[in-house]
């Protein structure tokens, strides 16, 4: 009886820290990407006022929209995913990819919103597009990744 008694309160005991852990680091996560975000759409409000100003006082601001627009956004998704690991701290491929996916998911259902207003764009070079969203951002979480000092070797 002693035995099956052993038996119960082994199956029986709580989830170990690591898998709490687990759980942890992923809505810490979570709170990590959706602060990156925040800085994310801060950043494209900026950046599109500045392009906003530069285009108002071109000698022509109908030429200058879509480049300063484009370039604009581009930046945009650079600087998030460079925010992204910053706040993380690490991983920064996923923090990057991460933040480009959410970054994304927001332009899409702008950009078809303001279809009628669009520049212009075919539908592959708009696509290309979005997917330059994703890569710049993985590339600004690689860029934003804390470099270490090289440890000096002892011989």
């Amino acid at each position: 009886m002693n035995t099956s008694h052993r038996k119960i309160q082994k199956s029986g005991k709580r989830p170990s820290k690591r898998v709490e852990n687990d759980e942890n680091s992923a809505a810490l996560m979570g709170k990590h990407l959706l602060k990156s975000l925040g800085i994310t759409l801060l950043t494209a409000l900026v950046l599109l006022l500045l392009a906003s100003l530069a285009a108002y006082f071109s000698p022509d601001p109908a030429k200058m929209v879509q480049p300063l627009a484009l370039l604009s956004s581009l930046l945009t998704a650079l600087v998030g995913g460079f925010a992204a690991v910053r706040i993380h701290g690490h991983s920064a491929l996923l923090c990057g990819l991460c933040n480009g996916m959410l970054f994304l998911a927001l332009m899409l259902p702008t950009s078809l919103f303001f279809t009628p207003f669009a520049s212009g764009y075919s539908a592959l070079i708009s696509c290309l597009l979005h997917v330059a969203f994703l890569l710049l951002s993985m590339l600004g979480g690689y860029l934003g990744l804390k470099k270490g000092k090289p440890k000096k070797k002892k011989y």
